[in-house]
């Protein structure tokens, strides 16, 4: 064999060997991306559904609509003033 088809070989397998060094560096990364975009997805939903959660547990409490006909409770943080006279001067009349 002559020396230039023995250069040309293994500049062949060189070539080759590097070429799979690059394919195989992709091909992992590329795993590495979809791998880090699907847990990023996961995380996503996971955080949707405490979310939701957390606002079904938490949900504001609405008051209940004064009687006309009872007592007024002063203590009562969410009370209308306005409408609580209203209605003791409307049993006055």
């Amino acid at each position: 064999m002559s020396a230039t088809f023995n250069v040309l070989r293994y500049s062949l397998l060189g070539a080759g060997v590097v070429y799979g060094a690059i394919h195989r560096y992709n091909l992992e990364s590329s795993e590495t991306e979809r791998q880090a975009a699907s847990q990023w997805k996961n995380e996503e939903n996971l955080i949707k559904q405490a979310k939701a959660e957390f606002a079904k547990k938490n949900q504001p409490k609405t008051p209940a609509p004064q009687q006309t006909s009872g007592s007024i409770n002063w203590e009562d943080p969410n009370l209308d003033i306005g409408k609580a006279l209203e209605s003791l001067v409307q049993k006055l009349d």
